[in-house]
């Protein structure tokens, strides 16, 4: 198994393709200021490359409610609108990393719409880092709010196009060998949203090295 920041899909696909006629930029699109402000699920800043989850697996809290989720994330996400989906995919592309640092997946869980395979990929892979007490580090996702780009493709379906910088990343199994590493870099995000139970959902994720 190999831990990739951002979990790039093998097949590559043209994120752009997923946004034909957006608006270009966060102000021509939800006349709100750039830059996007996101925030880790506990308000302060995500955990750095040098910090590890312990080795000894912890039970699995029991899922977030939507008003706990919300509670989480960037003011401005329950909106049902372009600005919503745009605060919502930023923070669950920049949650990818803790996920895995933590093995609290409920976030990812909770901003996941069934039949994502992006996402249940991701959600596998950093069960299975927990479960193996295996230590993820690195592999961050910062996107670079002044880039992103959206458009609603109906009232209640949205998609967004992201660039980030990855963090290089590193995969140690229990006894403390390396796994598995990757490069610091870049990629472009598409991400699509459904607007369901009053927050944004992701419905599938394509990304591209740039």
């Amino acid at each position: 198994m190999r831990f990739i920041p951002g979990g790039r899909v093998a097949r590559r696909a043209v994120a752009a393709t997923m946004l034909a006629g957006v608006c270009v930029g966060v102000a021509a699109c939800t006349g709100e200021p750039a830059p996007i402000v996101t925030e880790s699920p506990t308000g302060g800043t995500v955990v750095t490359p040098t910090e590890a989850v312990s080795t000894t697996p912890s039970p699995t809290p029991t899922a977030l409610t939507d008003d706990e989720l919300l509670a989480m994330m960037p003011e401005g996400s329950e909106r049902a609108d372009v600005y919503g989906a745009m605060m919502t995919a930023t923070f669950f592309l920049e949650q990818y990393a803790p996920m895995f640092h933590t093995g609290d997946t409920r976030v990812w869980e909770a901003l996941s719409a069934e039949g994502c395979e992006y996402c249940a990929d991701a959600l596998a892979n950093a069960e299975r880092v927990r479960d193996e007490g295996w230590t993820a580090r690195g592999g961050e996702i910062t996107v670079d709010a002044g880039q992103t780009q959206a458009a609603l493709t109906s009232d209640s379906e949205a998609s967004v196009l992201l660039a980030a910088e990855l963090e290089a990343g590193r995969l140690l199994d229990s006894s403390g060998g390396v796994q598995s590493s990757s490069r610091a870099g870049a990629a472009d995000y598409g991400v699509r949203l459904g607007f369901t139970g009053g927050h944004w959902q992701v419905i599938g994720v394509a990304s591209e090295d740039s």
